[in-house]
């Protein structure tokens, strides 16, 4: 980290230091225009808030990486420094990559998230043991890396490094693309898509990258290994992360295996709520001055992450975090999720509320995003409404006197159409695109779900989802594998009502 903090005293002193989707359902400017009138019904109860005690920090060893002979998905290895004042970040990273394919490969495409947003990410050096880098070039979000003979052969681990830096953007002062926590404000920096990631590789396409879009994900990430070092520059500051940290200290060490990726946030104002649920540590962070809402929402990612695992099979992670968003909107990650502030201040002392709506929309990710991944920009229907129906189950389980409330307030006032099978690009022949792709990806998709358990009954359906879960863990889907295997739990041509939400052959 020396020769590293030269560099960052260098950029310093010459003045080259500048400022550069539920999920990302909802854009930033219209996330609370979209919520119906608050009116809660009779049945609504009043959150208890009694989840507010600490526990320790656990320590133990960082994991070593495994031997390249025995590598069985890519490993990440970050040591990130970060200026937070100056909301410069500096990191190496080493990614340890087994061959994807059945041929010699002489190139290797990359995503750059950071790279959405003008002189965020500036590249120091990129090499790779027992290869030669020929040249990179990066367009867009795209990094190429072009490899010199001999070529990367089948069989054989790509050990690629990278040392680059980023020079944080403040949020909200980004592209107009699909809503992004990306970046720093006055209360808080979030590292989220901050690395170069390794997309999937497919046999015919190659590697899989997607261009952003104004709304909705664009990235596919396949399961990954993440051991993560953070240096921070100042004390007083409280890190939130995808995993529990491994030491108390400054670095703070973390380990994440099978993982869809890592993010980091850090506010010197957090407080902090920890709570042990069947062996994982879950922490709520929040700002001051929302202590209630704070707690409900607390509460509320318990309780969800309780039922989901009852339902859809167990929660696999060590730790599980909830972030307090400086924006106004949700986005989910492996192990944290973030929930804007615009939901703690229209929260209302109830269930009845898109505070409590939208956590355990976002907690459902860590199965419909985080154990079973899909493309999220050409089939988004896959997590989306997977998780909006989540939201049903939830209500239907544990209020069920708020099911009314769910449909009347989530789903029907928007009087949602359209078929759920599109991508995020397919909805341009709209005025407003967005709207249309809400209420058929999230919505839609929700009825269909619905009209789905109606057909199996409750028994039958959440086996199959533990099943679609099951099979499917670590691996991204896609919506062939999912009717394949509801072809085994019933007859498909049955269902005559099929074509109100799919396009059929």
């Amino acid at each position: 980290m020396k020769i590293f903090r030269e560099i960052q005293i260098w950029l310093l002193i010459i003045g080259l230091i500048t400022i550069a989707s539920g999920c990302s359902e909802v854009d930033p400017p219209a996330v609370m225009d979209n919520i119906p009138p608050t009116q809660t019904s009779p049945a609504a109860t009043k959150i208890i808030l009694e989840y507010t005690r600490d526990l320790p920090t656990q320590t133990s060893e960082p994991t070593q990486p495994p031997a390249p002979g025995k590598l069985e998905r890519p490993h990440y290895s970050l040591t990130a420094f970060l200026d937070y004042s100056n909301h410069l970040l500096i990191v190496d990273e080493d990614i340890l990559i087994p061959h994807p394919a059945q041929k010699k490969l002489e190139n290797i495409t990359l995503v750059i998230p950071p790279n959405n947003w003008p002189d965020a990410f500036s590249i120091h050096a990129i090499s790779a043991r027992e290869h030669v880098i020929g040249g990179y070039e990066v367009s867009g979000v795209r990094l190429f890396i072009e490899l010199s003979e001999p070529a990367w052969q089948p069989g054989q681990t790509l050990d690629l490094h990278i040392s680059y830096t980023l020079d944080l953007p403040e949020l909200g002062k980004g592209p107009v693309l699909g809503p992004s926590p990306f970046g720093y404000s006055s209360r808080q920096t979030n590292l989220v898509d901050w690395y170069p990631m390794i997309p999937p590789y497919q046999a015919d396409l190659g590697w899989v990258v997607h261009d952003p879009w104004k709304f909705g994900e664009y990235l596919v990430f396949p399961a990954a290994d993440f051991d993560v070092s953070l240096e921070l520059s100042a004390s007083g500051l409280t890190t939130a992360a995808s995993s529990v940290p491994l030491n108390e200290g400054n670095p703070t060490l973390y380990s994440l295996d099978a993982a869809r990726n890592f993010v980091l946030s850090i506010s010197p104002d957090y407080r902090v709520l920890t709570e042990d649920l069947n062996g994982t540590r879950v922490y709520g962070y929040s700002f001051p001055g929302y202590q209630d809402p704070g707690q409900a929402v607390f509460l509320a990612t318990l309780e969800a992450l309780q039922l989901y695992s009852e339902l859809f099979g167990p929660y696999d992670q060590s730790g599980f975090s909830m972030v307090q968003g400086d924006f106004n909107y949700g986005m989910e990650y492996e192990g944290l999720y973030f929930q804007g502030t615009g939901y703690y201040d229209s929260y209302n002392g109830t269930e009845q509320s898109y505070l409590v709506t939208i956590a355990v929309h976002e907690t459902a990710h860590q199965w419909w995003y985080g154990k079973v991944a899909n493309d999220q920009a050409l089939e988004p229907w896959l997590d989306e409404a997977f998780c909006t129906f989540s939201e049903l189950a939830y209500y239907e389980q544990l209020y069920p006197g708020s099911v009314d409330w769910w449909w009347r307030t989530r789903v029907n006032y928007y009087d949602p159409y359209g078929r759920i099978d599109r991508s995020i690009y397919d909805f341009q022949e709209y005025g407003d695109q967005y709207l249309n792709y809400r209420n058929a990806t999230y919505l839609q998709g929700a009825k269909f779900m619905a009209a789905l358990k109606s057909e199996l009954g409750d028994e039958q359906f959440y086996a199959f989802l533990r099943d679609y879960a099951a099979r499917n863990q670590a691996k991204i889907a896609t919506s062939k594998d999912f009717f394949s295997l509801l072809g085994e739990y019933l007859d498909l041509g049955s269902l005559s009502w099929l074509g109100e939400y799919f396009e059929l052959d």
